[in-house]
């Protein structure tokens, strides 16, 4: 996928040099145009470019190119509320969630979207929302290297989850799916793991 001209486009970008960055994802564009990561990198640097409707024409081709991908949607919410489309905005961070319920800032991007048009209620919903996700992302990173930790300082073999002695997995498995359990857990989580 990636070729000469969105390698050096990307290295402009992170250098700050957005109108060579635009002219390099120009040329990926013209040599392979159904790609969507071409459009939204250029998209971008139109944005930082202050070309806010190039930008937006951009995104809405990358979202065309992948319109089941989450982030095309959430990534043009932010471009269309910078173009004043607070509205439009709005209805792409919900498709956006509509497509990845576990997208903890999309939520919250939406409920600031919300409060600044004086929805309170709803975005009040939306940032519990994000906030539950979130703590839950935490919870599994937490889990992760806990897990890697122990597989370093472990025998390579894994013992099978017993009723006596349940393994990490069905734990977590218990967490999210038993509502009592994961009350517990909030609680746990919110009081600093104590």
């Amino acid at each position: 996928m990636e070729n000469e001209y969105f390698n050096t486009g990307k290295e402009k970008y992170k250098n700050r040099d957005f109108e060579g960055a635009v002219l390099d994802f120009t040329y990926a564009i013209e040599a392979e145009p159904d790609v969507a990561d071409y459009y939204y990198e250029r998209g971008l640097s139109y944005f930082h470019l202050n070309k806010k409707s190039l930008a937006l024409m951009d995104l809405n081709e990358a979202q065309k190119l992948q319109p089941n991908y989450p982030f095309r949607y959430s990534s043009r919410a932010y471009i269309k509320d910078s173009c004043g489309d607070t509205i439009g905005a709005i209805e792409d961070y919900k498709r956006a969630i509509e497509l990845d319920p576990e997208d903890a800032v999309s939520y919250n991007n939406l409920g600031l979207l919300q409060e600044k048009l004086g929805y309170e209620e709803a975005s009040k919903k939306n940032f519990s929302r994000a906030d539950l996700l979130a703590e839950k992302s935490d919870f599994l990173n937490l889990i992760s290297m806990e897990d890697s930790k122990k597989q370093e300082s472990e025998p390579t073999t894994q013992e099978a989850d017993t009723p006596n002695k349940p393994g990490v997995f069905s734990t977590i498995f218990k967490v999210f799916t038993d509502k009592k359990t994961f009350r517990e857990f909030v609680t746990f989580v919110k009081n600093g793991f104590k």
